[in-house]
């Protein structure tokens, strides 16, 4: 049975193939390394919205509730997570605490 060994492409053969924009050629090695990521500027882009804030604290629950609400009743639910400093899950406890008390 006589097999064939697979092609290899030569350092010389990498460099010559097509490329699009502004890249250079470069080799295997060259290709590997980490690319500079640019710097983002750090004033803010006008838009009519900002990105909102993501939270960064995970809760230990494990269950997950899906609602459709208005904007509106999102921005407000948002606004008082971040001036408690709670996160979605914690708040919702705290006002369905608050509602079977008043119940």
């Amino acid at each position: 049975m006589n097999m064939k060994k697979p092609a290899q492409l030569s350092d010389n053969l990498l460099s010559m193939r097509p490329r699009k924009g502004e890249a250079k050629p470069q080799t295997e090695r060259e290709a590997a390394e980490p690319v500079a990521q640019p710097k983002e500027s750090k004033s803010p882009k006008a838009t009519a919205k900002t990105a909102p804030r993501r939270r960064r604290r995970l809760s230990d629950k494990k269950m997950q509730l899906n609602l459709r609400v208005s904007e509106k009743s999102l921005d407000r639910f948002t606004k008082l997570a971040d001036d408690d400093g709670l996160i979605f899950g914690d708040l919702f406890e705290r006002m369905l605490d608050t509602y079977e008390k008043k119940k």
